[in-house]
């Protein structure tokens, strides 16, 4: 997730607490895959950048889900951004002043069957780049700690051996919280589908970590393990 990361955690560090991003999960039936694609890195795209340009948002990207049936998501939209004002101003997506089209021309919503919005702010990062990630899922039994031993724990050793991730990263679910659902996700990003897929099975050597209360903490490990690949970032 090469701008994910590039834009996202321009602040150096691993304390990122101003920094929020949205995730849009949408279920495109495969014979309008070509024409989402088309509209989406053509004209929307292109709205984005102008939101960047304008100091409105950090950045847009279009990613796509490795595998999964066919009744569950296959894209996601990432927006970031600097602050949660920025997040919630939905004025800016607005292709008649921008770039002179009507937004029923270029409107993609007829061409998914099902979507969702998720809200998450960035509680820790690595810096990177690479085209795709694993993104990792989980409802812990205690929220505050996972975030804190990924923070104290986990973040300084991936800075001294990143075990083939090219970045790294946890966010804490702001919105869209029930029971069923996860609060946390992780990322792993690598230069390549087929490297993730060789994450996922092992073929990394990971750091080794001392006094981790992971087990405790998040007793029934990851909810979701998904693979994803970029398609297009505004920024790029």
């Amino acid at each position: 997730m090469k701008n994910f990361i590039t834009i996202l955690f321009l602040t150096a560090g691993l304390f990122l607490n101003a920094q929020y991003y949205s995730i849009t999960f949408v279920n495109v039936p495969q014979e309008n895959v070509a024409e989402f694609e088309r509209l989406e890195t053509t004209y929307w795209s292109k709205v984005a950048k102008h939101n960047i340009e304008n100091g409105k948002q950090l950045n847009w990207g279009l990613v796509s889900r490795v595998g999964g049936g066919t009744d569950t998501w296959n894209y996601a939209f990432i927006n970031v951004y600097e602050t949660a004002e920025q997040m919630t101003d939905v004025s800016v997506w607005d292709p008649k002043s921008i770039l002179g089209i009507d937004p029923q021309d270029i409107s993609t919503n007829h061409l998914y069957v099902g979507m969702g919005v998720t809200h998450w702010n960035v509680k820790a990062s690595i810096q990177g780049a690479g085209n795709a990630a694993v993104w990792n899922f989980a409802r812990p039994a205690n929220l505050a700690a996972f975030i804190d031993e990924n923070q104290k724990l986990w973040g300084p050793a991936f800075e001294k051996d990143m075990g083939g991730r090219t970045n790294w990263g946890v966010g804490q679910k702001l919105n869209n919280i029930e029971q069923q659902y996860s609060t946390v996700m992780t990322w792993d990003s690598f230069e390549s589908v087929a490297d993730a897929i060789k994450f996922m099975n092992g073929e990394f050597s990971q750091p080794q970590v001392r006094n981790s209360k992971m087990a405790d903490i998040n007793p029934n490990g990851f909810t979701a393990r998904i693979i994803v690949r970029d398609v297009m970032w505004a920024v790029d």
